[in-house]
């Protein structure tokens, strides 16, 4: 039902049971101000009940076969996809594996170079020495397996 406010500026859209049969106090969500409003006519009333009635049976229908919906889906295997993403983990850090080893190869070899720039370097350079003949002693027979002489 549709209720107009007492300043005859809006109209506002109202289920008739809120209304109720006696009719009721209202207050305008705009201006504030409040009136007594009356029920509809019973014609109106009645009209409006079956078409409450109505969209309230095709709500439980609705409801109904959703469950039914629901009921069939649970029988069936769900199915399981793989990752389609062509990001993958493994291939990065592979790279990066291989550019730092690249990197480390050519910070050893250009040695002299880069003390002659930087002589605070030389420290560094002497751990890694250091750390390069505890490899060789620790895997020698490794070595000796992968490379013979």
């Amino acid at each position: 039902m549709i209720i107009e406010c007492a300043c005859k500026k809006y109209k506002f859209a109202v289920k008739a049971e809120e209304i109720g049969i006696n009719g009721r106090v209202v207050q305008c969500g705009v201006c504030d101000q409040k009136w007594f409003q009356e029920p509809a006519s019973t014609e109106e009333f009645k009209i409006l009940k079956e078409n409450f009635l109505k969209n309230e049976e095709v709500k439980e229908e609705i409801n109904n076969s959703r469950k039914e919906k629901n009921i069939t889906k649970k029988n069936y295997v769900p199915i399981k996809y793989k990752n389609k993403s062509k990001f993958n983990f493994n291939k990065i850090f592979i790279i990066i594996f291989i550019i730092l080893i690249i990197c480390l190869i050519l910070f050893y070899e250009n040695k002299e170079q880069i003390i002659i720039k930087y002589p605070n370097l030389s420290d560094i350079y002497n751990l890694f020495d250091e750390f390069i003949e505890y490899l060789k002693e620790y895997y020698s027979d490794f070595i000796k397996i992968l490379f013979p002489k």
